[in-house]
């Protein structure tokens, strides 16, 4: 008769085996588990694992965005983005895998865990406070008890479902979003408006794709490249005396540039490689373990960001986010490309000042 202990011994050493070979095929447990180090949304956190940072995207929650660069800002972001904050930040976590590795973006889809004894899953434990939707668009095991959580929300209000969803509603119409007109017109056609232009002969078939280029383009384009755009497609000046004045506008920047003086921000990308003195309101602040990120524009992908390394913040007023957003500044420094991005490094306070 073999001894017990024997056998336990055994099993102990297939057990650790076993643990070995998934480690060598890539899936150890130590691979899944990591520390937040940043919330970037309510639905995206960067992950330290091992040491090395992993963007995580929540599988199957879709929270509204803070700062997309082709949407902007939508209601709730901030407040949804705070809240992933309150349940993670600075804990451990464990993840698990879904159907698909990465998204499009190549971050890791997960379902993401809080580490024992809390154990609680993130994933729907943001739509449980009414801070996140169940994303419906692919299939995805837990999708019923989503959905159902998500149900659960909306009965009590939570969150972005306030008033029946109505919070949202007089959210937007306070102006805190892009906004387009529709009129119906002769022929059974419409007219469809924007920020003082409009294209006419749309027909009822085309309403809803003409609305989504509006609200797209408008999210990922300064007001002259909009302006353009929307010319480009059809569209024409309610007050032509306005757009002529625009238009003016545009070329006193341009010689304000060879004069040395300050230019527009939406003017930098002309001035890539030299020192430019430039000019307009910081609409987005960012900021990550290094760096603070100001933005001129939502799109930070495509517009200049101003750029403030943390070694530099001690310098800088006490609260730099709050010292400069929403205010109108004047910013002087080299104009960059880093990794595809326009930017503009400043090292001493005294380049980046507020302006009546």
């Amino acid at each position: 008769m073999r001894n017990p202990l024997r056998r336990r011994e055994e099993r102990l050493l297939l057990a650790a085996f076993l643990l070995l070979l998934s480690s060598a095929a890539g899936g150890s447990l130590a691979a899944e588990t990591g520390v937040v180090d940043e919330v970037a949304d309510g639905d995206t956190l960067r992950v330290l694992v091992g040491g090395a940072p992993a963007t995580v995207r929540l599988i199957g929650i879709n929270a509204p965005e803070r700062s997309h660069p082709s949407v902007g800002k939508e209601y709730f972001g901030d407040e949804a983005a705070a809240h992933l904050s309150s349940l993670c930040l600075g804990k451990t976590v464990r993840m698990e895998k879904g159907e698909e590795e990465t998204d499009r973006y190549d971050r890791l889809l997960r379902y993401v865990f809080l580490a024992p004894p809390d154990g609680r899953l993130l994933n729907i434990e943001m739509i449980r406070a009414g801070m996140a939707r169940a994303y419906t668009r692919f299939p995805f095991s837990r999708l019923g008890e989503f959905v159902a959580a998500e149900d659960l929300a909306r009965r009590e209000g939570k969150g972005l479902w306030k008033d029946g969803g109505a919070a949202e509603g007089r959210w937007l119409a306070a102006g805190n979003g892009s906004s387009a007109q529709v009129y119906p017109s002769g022929g059974g056609a419409f007219v469809v408006a924007h920020k003082g232009f409009a294209r006419d002969g749309v027909d009822r078939g085309s309403l809803t794709r003409e609305i989504e280029w509006i609200l797209k383009t408008r999210a990922e384009r300064s007001d002259s490249e909009f302006a353009r755009k929307a010319r480009e497609r059809g569209y024409r000046p309610i007050d032509p005396a306005g757009d002529a004045l625009a238009r003016a506008s545009g070329a006193s920047d341009a010689a304000d540039a060879r004069r040395g003086t300050a230019v527009s921000w939406e003017e930098a990308d002309r001035h890539e490689g030299e020192m430019a003195v430039v000019e307009g309101t910081i609409v987005r602040s960012h900021r990550t373990a290094g760096v603070l990120y100001l933005n001129f524009h939502p799109n930070w992908k495509r517009y200049l960001t101003v750029v403030i390394r943390s070694k530099d913040l001690s310098r800088f007023p006490e609260d730099p986010e709050t010292a400069f957003k929403g205010k109108k500044v004047r910013v002087r420094g080299e104009v960059n490309r880093f990794k595809g991005r326009l930017e503009m490094i400043v090292r001493d306070p005294a380049d980046i000042a507020v302006v009546p």
